[in-house]
């Protein structure tokens, strides 16, 4: 059997043409101001880096609303409401002969699906990677944990089950887990991992790892019950690493607010090439001109609101638009129709108006959000408006 040597030093023994399974091993792998930045027993986890069972426990049972979503002709798989996904059917003619999963051999099979699961909070950022390959057997005892071990170069193991590992290798934290469903008789072999050349703190990758085992655990759960997230419940049951870097973003808008940007500045912090919010300060009176800049967005006069200079360099489009109130914070849906009048496409931009310091500041995420995250945005910016941080504040 070939092992083909991976960037992230990882071996996965594949046929040379087994492109789907490759990338299921390498998936790890005005103004504007600009900033960048490129006591219970506990899993022996290296010389610095140790995670506690309790906290692997609250990391598996946090709260997250789960859809039933059909991805395969027979396949539903249970993934967060905030994430999408796509599948690729790989069929026979497709599979090299010696590819294979354990005692499963691929070749054997017509064909089978790779499922990526993708977390469209931070569609650009693409903070780590997770995917599941659905194969079809009637035999449910093919396949274990330590089959899959066997498939990988492994520095430190945190975690294992029966059905799950949890490791890393240079500075690569992986999260694998498989189960049989017996409904299909399909194997679901998932798959989360977060790269070497992501510049987060090791810590927070081994968390970004357990929220992958409670996404791979919850694949075949049947608990839709949708539950109200404040930030504060974000901030418990989401990963470090998605709420550090929004920290990042926000870190210097109190400055900026209160001392840099000048009227029609845009403070636009980037990470990783992208931004995601950007910050506006506002004329006099400019909270009530971005109002009913809207408004005639929202009433068909597009050509005419866009005469207004500074409110479409803020937001442009000649689509139609309605606005939705939230707390402190509107949400704006944008409407794509084709040249038929049909609806092809909608989209979603999030806004707050600050007021601090007797000055006034637009504070907006970019245009073209997907529905499931906004509620995300729409929490942030009511919570931040009101205390000028996302640190979160005891309150007597």
């Amino acid at each position: 059997m070939n092992k083909i040597r991976m960037e992230n030093n990882f071996r996965l023994k594949l046929g040379k043409n087994s492109l789907i399974l490759f990338a299921f091993v390498t998936i790890l792998v005005g103004c504007k101001r600009i900033e960048k930045t490129n006591e219970e027993s506990s899993l022996s986890v290296g010389k610095k880096l140790e995670i506690s069972s309790k906290e692997i426990q609250r990391i598996l049972n946090t709260k997250a609303n789960l859809e039933n979503t059909q991805v395969s002709d027979e396949m539903k798989l249970s993934i967060p409401e905030n994430y999408y996904f796509r599948t690729s059917s790989i069929k026979k003619d497709e599979i090299d002969a010696d590819s294979k999963f354990g005692k499963i051999a691929l070749a054997t099979k017509e064909s089978y699906d790779y499922v990526e699961i993708i977390n469209s909070l931070f569609i650009n950022n693409k903070l780590g990677e997770e995917s599941v390959v659905i194969i079809k057997d009637d035999n449910p005892n093919l396949l274990t944990i330590d089959d899959l071990k066997e498939d990988y170069e492994i520095e430190t193991i945190y975690f294992e089950d029966k059905n799950s590992i949890v490791f890393s290798e240079d500075k690569t934290f992986t999260t694998i887990h498989f189960q049989y469903d017996s409904t299909t008789k399909s194997y679901l072999i998932y798959r989360g991992g977060i790269s070497w050349s992501k510049a987060f703190p090791n810590e927070d990758k081994l968390d970004l790892a357990f929220y992958f085992l409670r996404n791979a655990k919850n694949l075949l759960s049947t608990n839709f019950t949708k539950q109200e997230f404040t930030w504060k419940d974000y901030v418990d049951n989401r990963p470090k690493i998605e709420i550090n870097l929004m920290k990042f973003y926000f870190k210097n808008f109190k400055k900026e607010m209160g001392a840099f940007l000048n009227v029609n500045e845009i403070a636009s912090p980037e990470y990783d090439g992208h931004s995601l919010v950007k910050l506006y300060r506002l004329a006099p009176n400019g909270d009530t001109l971005f109002y009913e800049f809207l408004n005639k967005l929202e009433t068909g006069k597009s050509y005419e609101a866009q005469d207004t200079k500074w409110a479409s360099e803020l937001f442009y489009t000649d689509d139609k638009c309605k606005v939705i109130p939230k707390g402190a914070s509107s949400i704006v849906e944008i409407t794509r129709l084709n040249y038929d009048g049909e609806v092809y496409e909608k989209q979603f931009m999030v806004f707050s108006i600050i007021n601090y310091d007797k000055k006034t500041f637009l504070l907006k995420t970019e245009n073209n959000l997907n529905e499931k995250t906004t509620d995300f945005f729409v929490k942030m910016f009511n919570y931040y408006s009101e205390n000028f941080t996302l640190d979160l504040v005891n309150k007597k």
